[in-house]
């Protein structure tokens, strides 16, 4: 949906990955993280 491309969008703009691990008929699971600004 809406929602993924929104936070792909934000990671993107804080030079930042999204990670996507999926297992056939048990789900998906999208993982990030965000370096700590100064």
């Amino acid at each position: 949906g809406l929602g993924l491309a929104i936070v792909k969008h934000i990671l993107e703009a804080h030079e930042q990955t999204i990670s996507v691990r999926s297992t056939p008929n048990i789900g998906t699971t999208f993982a990030f993280t965000l370096q700590k600004s100064n």
